[in-house]
């Protein structure tokens, strides 16, 4: 058994595993990947579903006939802002990365991803570089990835694979394609994508090629970062997707779970339709066309535009053409002001709505096309206060307008804020800037209301005409 011939679960492990800080006082290489978990586990939380999982595969007898069993650590390095650094002062970037070789001279490089917000020093190694590398410029962790992989694996006489989740993903498909003559392998589960215009034809190529593997789990929202035509397998998810829980499904423990084979449970080839919408669509014809300019205004835009077309899907796919109009007519007005574009910016979101509706349409069409007026229940009478309707789209007007005061002040912050506070600022203006259901809140009201006075008085008259 060998690394070259690792099961989905097995790479799972490997990327679990490399989420753990090593002891930097032991000597590690040499040491058998189950006596590694011995000492990752130490500084554990029993509590975390990472730890429950790898608990139990490193506990369990299959664990004895799979492919890690007579797997060793080669190399390992943690360039860490904490304690767990081990390079001496030379790097405090935040780089983590673990090596392993098996028997037949095959190796993995495994990197770690972004770690917790809440951590100061992850916030500023890890996540203010995020948004560089989103945009094509060359980070600091990526050169390392590449390094370690010279100094551990460039040298395998085997078969060599690059392993990464999250930023780790980013970092294994930058040494990817930095290596292409080397024959060597990436699998990455969830990975922030690597800024697609900036790559060669033969980069992009590889990408989208036998040799990577691009694994993304439902309704992932990293892995939509970016333009990514090169989705391999859309991996279904434990639980429910829960808005309030949005980064559930980018976990790597949140997955349907694994057949005895070790293989996904539940997945499909290649996108969802969903995806290929928020992803292909929105970053080809919006998100590349703004970055060159200005790219904060790039990002709230196309941030905006995902969120408004998950919304307009739902509601085309409820044969409620009405209001995904007008999601789409308030996100226009909002996306042109966030990007202070010109009007073919404004035509072009225009278009991309109308095919987004249109291709939703044609999704649900065969359903659409299955009901009839005999499917529904018939009220004996429908009973609506239309003057409430109106009361209530005033008293939301006035909380649009409170939200749009929130939002002026909001801009004003990001001139003071500097790049440290930058992810914040970004999360509250994209909170009172963009929230559709106020708008269209109204708008449904208003609209209601006045169809049913319309009504009202077709109905009167036509009773009338009846007794005349």
């Amino acid at each position: 058994m060998s690394l070259d011939q690792l099961t989905d679960e097995e790479k799972n492990v490997l990327l679990m595993l490399s989420y753990y800080d090593l002891p930097n006082n032991q000597p590690l290489n040499g040491k058998s990947i189950e006596r590694v978990w011995d000492y990752a586990k130490m500084s554990a939380d029993k509590n975390e579903e990472n730890y429950k999982q790898l608990e139990a595969f490193f506990s369990s007898d299959s664990f004895k006939g799979s492919n890690l069993h007579s797997v060793k650590l080669s190399g390992y390095q943690n360039h860490n802002p904490n304690e767990g650094n081990n390079t001496k002062g030379a790097s405090d970037s935040g780089f983590v990365g673990y090596a392993f070789e098996d028997k037949s001279g095959n190796a993995t490089a495994v990197f770690r991803g972004s770690e917790a917000m809440g951590d100061m020093g992850h916030l500023r190694t890890d996540w203010v570089s995020n948004f560089e590398a989103s945009m094509g410029v060359e980070i600091k962790q990526q050169k390392e990835a590449d390094a370690f992989y010279q100094k551990y694996l460039a040298d395998t006489s085997g078969e060599r694979l690059l392993l990464g989740h999250s930023k780790g993903g980013n970092l294994a498909d930058y040494v990817f394609i930095n290596n292409l003559d080397d024959n060597t392998r990436a699998y990455v589960i969830n990975a922030a994508p690597l800024y697609w215009w900036s790559l060669s034809k033969k980069e992009q190529e590889a990408l989208m090629g036998d040799r990577h593997d691009f694994i993304v789990y439902a309704y992932d929202p990293v892995s939509q970062l970016g333009k990514v035509p090169y989705v391999d397998k859309t991996i279904g998810i434990n639980d429910d997707y829960d808005i309030k829980k949005p980064f559930y499904p980018h976990s790597l423990t949140s997955s349907a779970g694994f057949d005895e084979n070790g293989n996904y449970k539940v997945y499909e080839n290649g996108q969802s339709f969903g995806r290929y919408v928020l992803n292909n669509m929105i970053f080809e014809d919006i998100f590349h066309e703004l970055s060159t300019s200005s790219p904060m205004r790039a990002y709230k835009a196309a941030y905006v535009v995902a969120n408004a077309a998950i919304n307009v899907m739902h509601y085309t796919a409820k044969a409620m053409a009405v209001a995904a109009h007008l999601i789409q007519e308030q996100t226009v007005k909002l996306v042109v002001g966030l990007a202070k574009a010109k009007k073919e910016f404004e035509a072009k979101v225009n278009s991309f709505f109308a095919e987004l509706i249109s291709r939703a349409a044609v999704k649900i069409g065969g359903f659409i096309d299955g009901l009839n007026g005999n499917n529904f229940p018939i009220e004996p009478y429908i009973k609506v206060d239309i003057p409430r309707l109106f009361y209530y789209a005033n008293r939301l007007r006035s909380v649009q307008r409170r939200v749009a005061q929130l939002n002026d002040m909001i801009d004003d912050l990001y001139w003071e804020a500097g790049v440290m506070g930058l992810d914040n600022v970004l999360a509250a203006d994209i909170a009172s800037s963009y929230d559709i259901r106020i708008p269209e809140s109204i708008n449904y009201l208003n609209r209601t209301a006045e169809l049913l006075q319309k009504s009202e008085r077709y109905l009167a008259g036509k009773a009338g005409s009846i007794r005349g």
